[in-house]
C-alpha cells in the first residue's frame, strides 16, 4: 500500500517549536499506563462511535486517533515532542484514564507514516489489540461515498445538503480501497506477530453494551458503565438512501461485489 511521503511525522512536524522543559512538565509525576491497548480500523467501520463508548466508561481509555496524519502536528505541539519516542512516551502519560489504561485508534498506514519501529517498541507484546471491521463491506462502501461527497461524517457534524447522486464506479472503488485498508491492518499485525481480538460493527449496533464487555474483559479492567452509557456518543447517520445505494449496487454489480469480498483477509480470521 503506497503511502503520501509528505504525510510522514518527521514532515508534518518539521519546524514546530518544542520545549524540553515543557516537555519534561508534561511527563514529570506520571508514570506510563499499566496497560495498553490499540484498535486497529479502516473507515466508516464504527471507530468514532466506539471511542466515544469507550471514553463515557471513564476507565476504558480516551481511544482517539493521535497518530492520524490530520492531528500529528497539533498533538505534537499540546506534548512538546516532536520525536516519535518522546511522543509516544508523553502522549502515553497524558491521556491514560486514572486507572492506568491507555488505548489508540489507529490504521496501519497512520503507523508507517509516524514511525513503524517506535511505534512496536512502545506497544510491544504485552498490549492488547483489537481489529474493528464491518461484515456489510457494501454498506461501509456507500456510507464512505456518502460521508467524502457530503463532508458529513458523524452525527455531531452540521447537517448535510441533499444525499449526493448515485455512482456505482465511485462507490465500487471506495469498496475497493475499504478492502485494502483492513487487509494492510491485517497484515501488519502478522508481521509483527501480534495477536488480536476482532471487534465487529455490527455486533457492536446489535449490543453495545456486550463490546464493551468484551474489551473490558480483554484489558482486564472492570468498568461501571451507569448513567454514562450512550452520553455525548454519536449516532449512526445513514438512512433510506444508504439502504437504496446499496440494494442497487448489489443488483446491478453483484458479481463484482462478490469478486472485491472474496479478497478481504477479515473473512479469514473468523468473527
Amino acid at each position: 500500500m503506497k503511502d503520501n511521503e509528505e504525510l510522514r511525522f518527521e514532515t508534518l512536524v518539521a519546524g514546530l517549536e518544542v520545549e524540553g522543559e515543557a516537555y519534561r512538565q508534561n511527563i514529570w509525576g506520571t508514570k506510563l499506563p499499566v496497560r495498553d491497548y490499540v484498535i486497529f480500523f479502516s473507515a466508516r467501520s464504527g471507530s468514532t462511535w466506539l471511542t466515544s463508548m469507550l471514553s463515557a466508561t471513564r476507565r476504558l481509555g480516551f481511544p482517539e486517533e493521535y497518530l492520524n496524519p490530520a492531528f500529528i502536528r497539533d498533538v505534537a505541539q499540546f506534548l512538546n515532542a516532536a520525536e516519535p519516542v518522546r511522543f509516544l512516551n508523553a502522549l502515553r502519560r497524558r491521556r491514560q484514564t486514572q486507572n492506568g489504561l491507555f488505548g489508540l485508534e489507529t490504521r496501519a498506514v497512520d503507523v508507517r507514516l509516524f514511525g513503524e519501529a517506535a511505534f512496536f517498541e512502545a506497544f510491544g507484546p504485552e498490549t492488547v489489540f483489537f481489529n474493528l471491521w464491518r461484515e456489510n463491506i457494501a454498506a461501509q462502501a456507500v456510507s464512505l461515498y456518502r460521508a467524502v461527497t457530503t463532508g458529513r461524517y458523524h452525527s455531531t457534524d452540521p447537517d448535510s445538503a441533499t444525499p449526493p447522486r448515485y455512482d456505482t464506479e465511485a462507490i465500487l472503488e471506495w469498496l475497493a480501497h475499504l478492502v485494502e485498508q483492513e487487509n494492510d491492518n491485517l497484515r501488519m499485525l502478522k508481521r509483527h506477530g501480534r495477536g488480536f481480538e476482532m471487534l465487529r460493527y455490527e455486533s457492536m449496533v446489535r449490543d453495545r453494551e456486550a463490546t464493551l464487555d468484551k474489551i473490558s474483559q480483554a484489558v482486564g479492567v472492570t468498568a461501571e458503565y451507569g448513567a454514562q452509557a450512550g452520553t455525548g456518543e454519536t449516532r449512526k447517520i445513514g438512512d433510506e438512501w444508504n439502504r437504496e445505494a446499496e440494494r442497487r449496487l448489489r443488483a446491478e454489480r453483484g458479481g463484482e461485489l462478490a469478486r472485491i469480498e472474496a479478497e478481504r483477509l477479515v473473512r479469514l480470521v473468523g468473527p
